[in-house]
């Protein structure tokens, strides 16, 4: 994906975010991976560091679907968002991204899986294009 233009990618993500993170409309992953290599191409786009990354990663790797509370952690992870994109100017692609992806997370937990899941795999392409600069 060379020379990829910025908006076309961050719209052609927040279209397809809410069937990525839901298993019962992308059974078959498609979605699910092209939305992920894209989010990790316009992350590493962006600037955004792997650091940047696994900082917010580490909270998304705590939530469970076993944990009763969970739909509240996720309201929480949307504040620390806004506050870490507040911070770093780069992340606010990334923010408008998640934010678009956790009402669909706290419907039901196959979506917080896929949720956790998608965020892990945008990490892996974030790190797979900074990798090859």
């Amino acid at each position: 994906m060379p020379n990829v233009d910025v908006r076309t990618l961050k719209s052609e993500i927040l279209n397809k975010i809410e069937t990525a993170v839901n298993p019962e409309k992308d059974k078959d992953g498609k979605v699910f991976s092209e939305v992920a290599e894209k989010t990790g191409q316009l992350l590493k786009e962006s600037k955004v560091t792997v650091t940047q990354l696994r900082k917010i990663f580490t909270e998304v790797k705590k939530l469970s679907s076993e944990d009763e509370n969970y739909k509240y952690k996720l309201k929480i992870l949307r504040a620390k968002m806004a506050y870490i994109s507040g911070r770093f100017k780069n992340l606010k692609d990334f923010q408008e991204i998640i934010n678009k992806a956790l009402p669909v997370a706290e419907q039901n937990e196959k979506n917080l899986e896929r949720f956790k899941d998608f965020f892990e795999a945008v990490v892996a392409y974030n790190r797979f294009f900074a990798e090859k600069e």
